[in-house]
């Protein structure tokens, strides 16, 4: 499982390193350089989903170093590391140097898994903050149910994804970035309880959709989508459902993820003007 890719500039190769082991445990990649020549070419030839910088490598503390080096990352929020401790006069000119070249994160040192946990969590955060549309995962077995549901989906103006069981959904996908999951409960694999459940655990900040019908007689879509309930499924909807019943789910925990105050939402109103009352 790959959640998202890192280029790394430290000149110091070991702390480069254990850096890049902190990452591999949160299930990220990375790229090593070591002086910008390095990360400029990474930067020409990949695409990354953050920019891990070491403040003392050599004028990288130079805003139009940084300037320079973001001109090749596209969207790629940047992150210093820099040590607050020990070079406290570094720490406050790294800092004016991330703010002057529009940094985004500045990373005390020594930092542990937690901190860097919340720094990737952030980088996930700063990445959905700029997509135009929520991103919507379709996880359904069944693939004319799936196309369906994903062909309507993208008529309302949601970014879709799918997936045909919950392996693929963490294989193939960043869920770090994505807003909703509209998952089947009764797929093959792991299944829709035990993937909700890890979903709520490591991306809390995901809505969860479950759809489901009964087994047989004694155990119907009620008693199924309870325990996806339990699991910590945000919304429940039973199976068969028509795909208005569908889009007021999705649109439902956006709009309490979003904005629970409010009533309307520009996804309820694209759903009122497909389907008419």
């Amino acid at each position: 499982m790959n959640l998202g890719s890192v280029l790394i500039l430290d000149q110091n190769r070991e702390q480069a390193q254990r850096v890049s082991t902190m990452l591999g445990t949160q299930k990220w990649t990375s790229v090593l350089s070591f002086d910008q020549r390095m990360a400029m070419r990474q930067l020409k030839a990949n695409r990354f989903h953050l920019l891990l910088f070491d403040a003392y490598t050599d004028g990288i503390t130079n805003a139009g170093t940084l300037e320079t080096l973001r001109s090749q990352a596209y969207d790629a929020p940047l992150a210093l590391m820099s040590d607050h401790v020990q070079k406290g006069q570094l720490m406050r000119s790294a800092s004016d140097a991330a703010r002057m070249a529009g940094a985004d994160f500045v990373l005390p040192k020594p930092f542990n898994h937690d901190k860097l946990k919340t720094l990737l969590a952030d980088t996930n955060a700063y990445h959905r903050k700029r997509m135009k549309d929520h991103h919507v995962l379709v996880i359904e077995d069944d693939p004319e149910l799936r196309s369906d549901v994903c062909r309507v989906l993208k008529q309302v103006g949601y970014k879709v994804s799918w997936a045909a069981n919950m392996e693929d959904a963490f294989f193939d996908h960043n869920l770090g970035l994505i807003d909703v999951v509209l998952t089947a409960v009764l797929i093959p694999g792991i299944g829709g309880i035990e993937g909700t459940s890890q979903i709520k655990r490591d991306w809390d900040h995901v809505r969860v959709v479950a759809a489901s019908e009964g087994v047989d007689d004694k155990i119907t879509a009620v008693h199924v989508l309870a325990a996806a309930k339990a699991a910590g499924a945000d919304a429940l909807l039973p199976k068969p459902y028509t795909m208005r019943d569908m889009l007021l789910g999705v649109a439902s925990v956006i709009r309490a993820k979003d904005a629970p105050e409010e009533v309307t939402t520009a996804a309820q109103d694209a759903i009122d003007a497909i389907f008419a009352r």
